[in-house]
C-alpha cells in the first residue's frame, strides 16, 4: 500500500515549526539585544551620595555652634565670687588671695569686685586705700593698653577681714544674680581697644573722686565704676553706656558739691 502525502501536490511547503523552544529563544534573542546596546543611566543613589559628600563642606549651622559654647561655658562673677569666698575659710583675706580668685585677664570682674565695699558703705579703717589704689592701677593699665592685672606686691599683701569681706559680698549677690541674667553680649564697638583706652581713663577720673574727703560722695562713682566693670564682664555694650553716663553724672554731682562748698566757706563774709 503506497502512503500519500498529507500536503496536496502544487501547494507551497509551510515551514515546520519545532515547537515553543525556538519561539522563546528567538523572542529572548530579540528582547536581549537592545538592552546589551543600551548604557546604563547612572542610578539615584550615586547622586545621593555626591550629595552627601558635599554637604560635609558646609559650615555648622547654629546649633552646632551652641554645643560648642556650651562646652566652654562663661564663668559669671557672682559664681567667681562665691568660689573666693569658699577656698579662703580663714579670719583674713588677702588682694592677691581675690586677684588669684578672679584671674589676671579679666579687668572687668577685677573692678566690680574693688569697688564692691564702696557701693555697699563699709566702716572698716584702711578699706579705701584697698579700694582706690587698685581702681585707679587698673585704669592706668586699661589707658596703656595691657592686657593683664598687675598690682605691686605691697598691695597684693594688704588683707581686709573675711567677715567684712563676705557681708559686702552676699549684699550684692541678689542684685548682681538679677542683673546677670538680664545682660548679654552686644554692641560689640563698646568693648575694642580704642573703647577700652577712654573707659580707662574715665575709671581713673572717678576713682580719684572716690579719694576725696566728702562723705557720701564716693558711693556714686563706686556704681558707675561697678557698673562699667560689669558691662567689660559680660562685653554688654548698653550697660556700659550706662556706667558711663552715671560716671559723668557723678563727676558733675561731686564737681558742683565742691564748689558749692568753696563758696560757702570761701565767699566774702
Amino acid at each position: 500500500m503506497t502512503a500519500h502525502s498529507a500536503v496536496p501536490s502544487g501547494s507551497r511547503a509551510v515551514p515546520v515549526s519545532t515547537g515553543p523552544s525556538t519561539r522563546r529563544s528567538r523572542a529572548s534573542r530579540n528582547t536581549e539585544t537592545p538592552a546589551v546596546a543600551k548604557p546604563k543611566a547612572p542610578t539615584r543613589p550615586v547622586k545621593a551620595r555626591a550629595g552627601a559628600v558635599a554637604k560635609s563642606d558646609v559650615k555648622p549651622g547654629p546649633k552646632a555652634k551652641t554645643r560648642s559654647r556650651a562646652k566652654a561655658p562663661v564663668r559669671r562673677t557672682s559664681e567667681i565670687l562665691r568660689q573666693i569666698l569658699a577656698d579662703n575659710p580663714q579670719d583674713m583675706i588677702s588682694v592677691e588671695q581675690i586677684v588669684n580668685g578672679m584671674g589676671t585677664s579679666s579687668f572687668g570682674t577685677s573692678l566690680m569686685v574693688f569697688s564692691i565695699p564702696e557701693v555697699i558703705p563699709i566702716p572698716v579703717p584702711g578699706l579705701a586705700a584697698i579700694v582706690v589704689l587698685p581702681t585707679g592701677l587698673l585704669a592706668a593699665q586699661m589707658i596703656a593698653g595691657k592686657g593683664e592685672v598687675r598690682l605691686p606686691k605691697a598691695l597684693l599683701k594688704r588683707s581686709v577681714p573675711r567677715k567684712v569681706f563676705a557681708a559686702a559680698v552676699k549684699a550684692i549677690l541678689p542684685s548682681l544674680e538679677r542683673a546677670e541674667k538680664r545682660v548679654r553680649p552686644r554692641w560689640q564697638w563698646a568693648t575694642s581697644p580704642a573703647a577700652k583706652r577712654f573707659l580707662g581713663g574715665l575709671i581713673l577720673l572717678l576713682a580719684c573722686v572716690m579719694s576725696l574727703p566728702i562723705p557720701m560722695t564716693n558711693v556714686p562713682p563706686a556704681i558707675s565704676i561697678f557698673i562699667i566693670g560689669m558691662g567689660l564682664a559680660e562685653r554688654d555694650g548698653k550697660l556700659l553706656a550706662l556706667g558711663v553716663t552715671l560716671g559723668l553724672a557723678s563727676i558733675a554731682l561731686v564737681g558742683g558739691a565742691i564748689f558749692g562748698l568753696v563758696s560757702f566757706f570761701g565767699g566774702p563774709a
